[in-house]
Order: structure tokens, then sequence, then C-alpha cells
């Protein structure tokens, strides 16, 4: 009991969860500490991969950034990070490579988003444009 309520007590202080003491239930919270509970519990985990559904959704500022920052530190350690996002900017600013989606297919695939624009991910995410199957070929990988 002991190890796991020092383990407890620093992700607390890690993923600044703010709570009475590591035995206020996690329903209690808000919702962003809830959150920062449920990020804590997966990144510590020695994860190899990462699936972000929406991270952010419904949380407050602050705990939107902590996430996101938590996210970066994640993947530029090597761990893979796949985030699916509504949130425009969110995947604007944490992606590498990104795949957008239209009608349940991979209508583009981006491998470099530094020159990306919302507007151009927005044609294909609208249906207007749609890359060669060579071009979305290229995120299979073997």
């Amino acid at each position: 009991m002991k190890a796991i309520h020092e383990e407890s007590d620093r992700l607390i202080q890690e993923f600044t969860v703010l709570c009475k003491s590591r035995s206020q239930h996690v329903g209690m919270l808000s919702g962003g500490n809830i959150q920062k509970v449920v990020v804590a519990r997966e990144f510590s985990n020695n994860p190899v991969l990462i699936l972000a559904d929406q991270p952010t959704r419904g949380i407050d500022v602050g705990a939107t950034e902590f996430i996101r920052k938590k996210l970066v530190e994640l993947s530029r350690s090597g761990i893979a990070v796949l985030l699916v996002s509504a949130d425009l900017n969110e995947v604007m600013e944490l992606s590498d490579s990104l795949i957008v989606m239209h009608n349940g297919r991979i209508a583009a695939y981006f491998d470099d988003t530094s020159g990306l624009t919302d507007e151009i991910m927005g044609e294909y995410m609208l249906g207007l444009k749609q890359q060669s199957d060579a071009e979305v070929r290229r995120v299979c990988h073997d």
C-alpha cells in the first residue's frame, strides 16, 4: 500500500491534479482534473502507443494546455501518438503528419504539416478534393 500511495502522490503532483487528497473520489473532481487522472493513468504506464480521441474536449484552457504539452512530450520521446480530434487547431498544433477523412475514407495524407493550412485541409474534409490512390497509399507501411 505504501508504494501505491507514493505513486498516487507522485502522479497527483506531476499531473497537477487539484484534489483534497489521494483519497478523494475521482467523480468528485472537476472535468479537467478527471481528464488529468485519466491522462496520468495512461501516460505513466510506459506506453508504446497512445490513442488520444478528443483528448481536450470540454475541459478548461489550463487542462487543455497541460494535456497537449504532455502529448507532445510523449511524441518527442519516441512514443507513437495517434490523435483523433474535431478541433482543427489541436490537430494543426500537435501533428507532425496527418490523415484527412471524408465519408469514412482517407481523402488525404500529409507527411509534413508545416505548410498545411485550414483551407487546404477543409477542401479535403468537405470532399472538394481527393488525393490520388498513390498519394493516399503513402500512409500504409509494411
